[in-house]
């Protein structure tokens, strides 16, 4: 393999539609509750908040793996940062989930990366690289 192996991230579709409709679904459950008019309110409100948080538009919009394990992040702004990949990180077969430290600051990401999220090959490199760091002696 050649460094630095560019990824670009997008928007899963097959992830969308799911939480599409759990968001409808439990619209849907809230409106047939026998509670009061306010508290119904204040529960779709937080289904609001809830789907406005899992709609937005993703922060990182690429990852850059880099020589002898490191990775870098690309902001959706186009800044790069170094990031760490967290031990809880998780890899199967037809998922990802990538728990990220990112940048000087520290703040942790995680990013839930379904193979629609990225070209099969893209896929198949980002899951044999983060096996293999996963192997090695920290």
């Amino acid at each position: 393999m050649r460094f630095p192996i560019h990824i670009e991230l997008h928007r899963s579709r097959f992830l969308f539609l799911l939480l599409l409709v759990v968001h409808a679904l439990a619209v849907g459950c809230v409106a047939v509750l026998p509670w009061s008019a306010p508290l119904r309110l204040l529960l779709l409100f937080l289904i609001g908040v809830l789907a406005w948080r899992a709609f937005r538009p993703p922060s990182i919009s690429a990852l850059r793996l880099l020589e002898k394990g490191a990775l870098e992040c690309v902001l959706s702004n186009g800044e790069r940062m170094p990031a760490s990949v967290l031990p809880d990180s998780t890899v199967f077969a037809r998922l990802i989930v990538l728990r990220l430290r990112v940048g000087e600051r520290g703040r942790v990401r995680a990013l839930t990366l379904l193979p629609d999220s990225m070209t099969p090959a893209e896929f198949r490199v980002l899951r044999v690289c983060l096996r293999w760091r996963a192997e090695q002696p920290v």
